[in-house]
């Protein structure tokens, strides 16, 4: 199972417990996951459609538990995008209709709203719906339902929502936008209209907000370990390249010394310099800091580094 999928099947288990909140999933989720069939004399059925058996029977829950109306669910196929002709999935459809309250349903989620006497729908955010801070969090929850998704975060980390109206996805950047330290991002992707987050800091918060605490300390423990992986990664490559950068030290060091030895003679070498000569010769790989502490008495880096170059300068003129 995806993260995706299991975060979403963790948010199907979230039942909210105040009625606002229940009011606020149920409309977000309709928001974006529903469409409307006109039925004839001016009525309509509504049909919200999930490829998550759990979130159909979530939804159906909630429905029943708030207007107490009973809707039906209708299973189907539905072609999976990118396969081959013939490659099909199955989709679930909560049906609502006109003796269901689907236009009771319609008004109380800002769905369909009267002016001048008449009815007509709404697009965007309905704004009435989300005066409170739990609302807000519960809308969130029923839009990622939804048309939510995010990347597995052990790959990267992305968390979006893909929408068919502009109007819903400004209107939701600014929602989340809403939320101490939060921002989204908004693009158009074809058609369609995603608000989005690549940060991991904001993706974490997110899926706290929206009640997938499960799938937020995954999330967590997921980032730490990518963390450490990173650093480790970081001192091992700065160990190779000081391992790298010693022996390369090293092997000029070593040829100051042998064309020292051979046309003057180490032992002609004051004695300081001749001692540091020597344990460069037995200890090839060693650094300047292992020097030091093999000398007689030990000295610090610094000091080594100053033995080499005037080993060096000798070899120079030596070499002229």
């Amino acid at each position: 199972m995806s993260f995706s999928s299991q975060t979403k099947g963790e948010l199907a288990r979230v039942v909210p417990t105040k009625k606002c909140c229940m009011l606020a999933e149920i409309t977000g989720f309709l928001r974006v996951a529903g469409s409307l069939r006109l039925v004839g004399g001016g009525k309509f059925t509504i049909v919200a459609s999930t490829e998550n058996p759990a979130i159909a029977r979530h939804y159906k829950t909630l429905i029943r538990e708030y207007f107490g109306s009973n809707a039906g669910i209708e299973v189907g196929n539905s072609q999976v995008p990118g396969k081959a002709r013939g490659s099909y999935r199955y989709r679930y459809s909560l049906v609502i209709r006109p003796d269901e309250k689907s236009l009771h349903i319609l008004r109380e989620t800002g769905m369909i709203l009267i002016k001048e006497g008449n009815d007509f729908l709404s697009d965007g955010i309905y704004q009435p719906i989300i005066r409170n801070k739990c609302c807000k969090k519960a809308y969130l929850r029923g839009l990622f339902l939804g048309v939510g998704t995010m990347s597995d975060p052990r790959k990267s980390y992305h968390l979006e929502f893909v929408l068919n109206s502009s109007q819903v996805a400004q209107d939701l950047k600014r929602l989340i936008g809403s939320f101490v330290d939060l921002s989204a991002g908004l693009i158009e992707r074809g058609e369609e209209h995603v608000v989005y987050m690549k940060r991991a800091e904001y993706i974490s918060d997110m899926l706290g907000i929206m009640g997938a605490n499960e799938a937020m300390l995954e999330f967590e423990n997921i980032r730490i370990g990518r963390g450490l992986r990173r650093e480790v990664n970081r001192i091992s490559n700065c160990d190779n390249a000081n391992v790298d950068r010693t022996l390369s030290a090293a092997e000029q060091q070593i040829k100051y010394i042998e064309l020292i030895d051979a046309k003057l003679g180490l032992d002609n070498l004051d004695p300081v310099l001749r001692e540091t000569a020597q344990l460069r010769l037995e200890l090839p790989g060693a650094s300047l800091t292992d020097i030091g502490e093999a000398l007689r008495p030990p000295i610090k880096k610094p000091g080594v580094s100053k033995r080499f170059a005037k080993l060096k300068e000798i070899a120079e003129s030596l070499d002229k």
